[in-house]
């Protein structure tokens, strides 16, 4: 156990839970961000936002200084419990849905017959195959690492 107060006393006066609306003046925090996102996110899916404004607020919600500036991108929508309780999978349930790995080996599939029946030349699929499972590495590495 740590001796030094400035811990005892930071922990002991953070608030459970910390609602965003609690004080619009407050910084915001890139955790609070990114949960405004995701919010607006649901809401767009729903079909409650067209995607041209969605890309507005989005980039407005990482632009967004406090929580006012916050609170405000989702002021005209609703603060339903559909939205708020939106199931999300648990880590370890991603984990065994391949991180996309399925979707990667289909297109490829797909892209590698596109090119085979329209006359099998330059090998384009490769750009869209090494990029992508480039990117899918980076992705899943790391977690895939910590799992271990």
């Amino acid at each position: 156990m740590c001796h030094a107060r400035h811990h005892h006393y930071s922990e002991a006066r953070r608030p459970a839970e910390d609602p965003l609306p609690q004080d619009p003046g407050i910084r915001a925090s890139d955790e609070e961000r990114e949960s405004t996102v995701s919010l607006l996110r649901q809401h767009g899916a729903a079909g409650r936002i067209d995607v041209e404004e969605l890309e507005q607020r989005v980039g407005s919600a990482y632009g967004a200084r406090t929580r006012g500036d916050l609170d405000a991108l989702l002021d005209d929508l609703p603060r339903t419990r559909s939205v708020a309780a939106t199931p999300r999978a648990h880590p370890s349930v991603r984990h065994h849905t391949g991180h996309g790995w399925a979707t990667f080996a289909q297109v490829s599939v797909l892209l590698i017959a596109i090119w085979a029946v329209s006359g099998a030349g330059y090998f384009w699929p490769a750009w869209v195959i090494v990029w992508w499972g480039f990117a899918l590495v980076m992705r899943t590495g790391p977690r895939l690492l910590r799992l271990r």
